[in-house]
């Protein structure tokens, strides 16, 4: 499942779009909270201020309403980059992420649905689908470009390094916000040039 299945609308008023914005930010926020199992259609109908019936009408299941508020945690590349080497622009990337997980209590629906990927796969899918691989987009393309710049070694694996740096993002991110610190005294800049090590071209 990778979007969510809305009901066929007839004939009638067009849908609120208010109402959609305050559906899905109230299921975003307490998805951040309790994650998918303790997160409850009534819950989220209250504080969205709509009915029950009001959310059934756009999401047959719990499950596409979850699927509904991750596909609004999709990152896009920012207006304008740094004028950066690849190092510079990656270290941007990484800093810009660690900086909204601290932030936001939206950082903290990657921590709640990771923790449910066993129990509910299907829900997993479409969270790589709509939050895990948008991202690594964003990645690749920075790092497609630093080939093309004759930056990076042209045989470099550009998803393992991908694959790094978000990992260790995730797990430096969960970890601090427990209050410890897997990287003491490091940050983005030291992560970018560990990922980098040996497919620089110097």
């Amino acid at each position: 499942m990778t979007a969510p299945a809305r009901r066929t609308r007839g004939p009638g008023r067009p849908r609120d779009e208010r109402a959609d914005r305050a559906i899905l930010d109230a299921a975003l926020e307490l998805l951040a909270e309790v994650g998918p199992t303790g997160l409850s259609v009534e819950e989220v109908a209250a504080r969205a201020g709509v009915s029950k019936a009001t959310i059934y009408r756009r999401f047959h299941t719990k499950d596409d309403l979850v699927v509904g508020c991750l596909s609004g945690l999709v990152v896009a590349l920012p207006d304008s980059m740094p004028e950066e080497d690849v190092q510079g622009r990656l270290v941007f990337l990484v800093e810009r992420w660690w900086q909204s997980y601290a932030m936001s209590p939206n950082g903290q629906v990657f921590h709640r649905v990771l923790a449910h990927a066993k129990s509910n796969p299907r829900l997993f899918e479409a969270f790589y689908d709509e939050v895990i691989e948008p991202r690594r987009e964003l990645f690749r393309t920075v790092l497609r470009e630093g080939v093309a710049a004759g930056e990076i070694r042209s045989d470099a694996d550009i998803e393992l390094i991908i694959t790094m740096i978000i990992g260790t993002s995730v797990y430096t991110n969960q970890t601090r916000s427990a209050g410890r610190d897997p990287m003491p005294g490091n940050g983005a800049p030291e992560l970018v040039d560990a990922a980098l090590a040996g497919v620089l071209v110097r």
